[in-house]
């Protein structure tokens, strides 16, 4: 065998590893591209199962709201049948006392019976008033449920158009997003056309079973490709169709209970109609006084409602006034019971004599401004026997003030420490007190030597920007 021929070989075999590894390389990145595909139908089933769930929920709400206007419609006029059925009744019975008056009287009242026969014409002609001023509330009741059905209508008109709009838009940035890839695929595929061409005479065989491997998984990717965009599209079309579907039910329903209502609001005017007509003097005066009656409560709970909202107001206004004022937060933490635990934590307490504000949680030793100013703060203990007492007043954990107490021969003594400081503080920071290695405190239930106090002094710019001039600054 020739040196050439050797050289050639080697080019070969060199050949076809680089071709080997281009091919690894792309069936790594078709299985990439595969995932791919796979999490974005994967999502856009999530994203339409979404957007059903939230249109089937609206839905439903807005037959909620809509049955429960009915109900309440309903409830009105059943109110008001009743109240029309009892003044009926009650004025039957005035009518056959009346008339068996008349018949004892009619010789001696002629006169009276044609005065009192033009009252009643009066009094009918005044009823029929009544009645058109119902029939005129009816009409603007009738008017308003037909607008808000129009509105409802609307706004499920244009919810489908935004959710059509969003469907069609997703569609487009996937169908674009699936061209651009099939552009680059193809691409890369003619890019590996030529390389198998220019290498076809070393590698003939291997490189055109490659290809055709290639080719066959191309072809299938494709097909996937196009499956997954019927799928969409079919998936498109099938929400489409039942988004119109259910706007047609609701439409058909709507109409049809709109026209129920129609027909119930018509036979009720006639029946009302019938018993209004029929009703004499007793029955207008009391239906005439029930409805100042109602229009005083309503004035009056009206009036009532007003000066409650402005008496609330006024009493919040003062509150937060009061909030603001100097020395309106403090506290007095204590302890009643030893601590020797050795210390490097936060010191905490039993309970508080005062906690006016809230700002202080015993349990958990912290101190929570509730607003924004100066605040003074006060700290004392008594060092427990064979102890020293080393503490730290933290903001937001960082130290504020430091007390210490170690002046005995081993510490066999007890002593009375502590420290008092004065911090702008900003809402929410908090306040506590740190204790170092080997501190100990002594505390008992009848003898209450911790005591941790704070004061709110005065709120942030205090008496700032007055109107004469005068300014109290922070001295910084």
């Amino acid at each position: 065998m020739t040196p050439n021929n050797e050289e050639t070989k080697k080019k070969i075999v060199d050949t076809s590893q680089k071709i080997q590894e281009v091919l690894l390389l792309l069936v790594s990145d078709n299985d990439d591209l595969r995932s791919r595909l796979e999490k974005e139908a994967a999502e856009r089933t999530k994203e339409t199962a979404e957007l059903r769930d939230r249109l089937d929920k609206e839905t439903q709400d807005l037959k909620d709201r809509l049955e429960k206007e009915i109900a309440e419609r309903k409830a009105d006029r059943d109110k008001l049948q009743a109240a029309i059925n009892d003044n009926a009744s009650k004025g039957d019975d005035a009518m056959n006392d009346l008339r068996d008056l008349i018949i004892q009287e009619r010789d001696e009242r002629t006169d009276q019976a044609g005065k009192m026969d033009t009252f009643f014409k009066d009094e009918n002609e005044a009823r029929k008033k009544n009645l058109d001023d119902v029939n005129e509330w009816i009409g603007v009741e009738n008017a308003q449920r037909q607008k808000e059905a129009e509105e409802l209508r609307e706004r499920m008109e244009r919810e489908k158009r935004e959710l059509q709009e969003f469907i069609d838009k997703d569609n487009k940035r996937m169908a674009d997003k699936i061209d651009a890839e099939n552009n680059e695929r193809q691409k890369q595929e003619e890019e590996m056309k030529k390389r198998l061409k220019d290498a076809q005479e070393a590698s003939e065989n291997g490189t055109i079973q490659l290809y055709k491997k290639m080719q066959g998984e191309n072809l299938a990717r494709e097909a996937e490709i196009a499956e997954l965009r019927d799928r969409l599209n079919k998936e498109k079309a099938e929400l489409a169709e039942r988004l119109e579907k259910e706007k047609n039910e609701m439409k058909e329903r709507l109409e049809k209970e709109n026209q129920e209502l129609k027909d119930k609001l018509a036979n009720e005017k006639q029946f009302l109609q019938g018993n209004i007509d029929g009703n004499h003097n007793h029955a207008n005066k009391r239906i005439s006084d029930l409805a100042e009656k109602l229009a005083g409560m309503l004035k009056n709970g009206n009036t009532a409602m007003k000066d409650l909202t402005d008496r609330m107001i006024k009493e919040n206004e003062l509150l937060r006034s009061l909030m603001s004022q100097p020395l309106s937060i403090y506290f007095d933490a204590y302890r009643t019971e030893d601590y020797e635990l050795g210390g490097e934590e936060y010191l905490t307490f039993t309970g508080t004599r005062s906690n006016l504000g809230g700002g202080m949680d015993a349990k958990s030793g912290v101190f929570t401004a509730p607003m924004a100013g100066a605040y003074m703060f006060t700290i004392h203990i008594c060092t427990h026997d064979m102890k020293k007492g080393l503490l730290s007043l933290r903001c937001n954990g960082n130290e504020l003030a430091s007390f210490y107490d170690q002046n005995h021969d081993s510490n066999h003594k007890n002593s009375m420490v502590g420290q008092s400081i004065v911090a702008d503080l900003s809402q929410g920071d908090k306040v506590q007190v740190y204790m170092y290695t080997h501190t100990g405190m002594m505390d008992k239930r009848s003898n209450w030597f911790t005591h941790f106090i704070g004061m709110f002094l005065r709120p942030k710019d205090f008496m700032l920007g007055l109107e004469n001039g005068l300014e109290v600054t922070n001295g910084h």
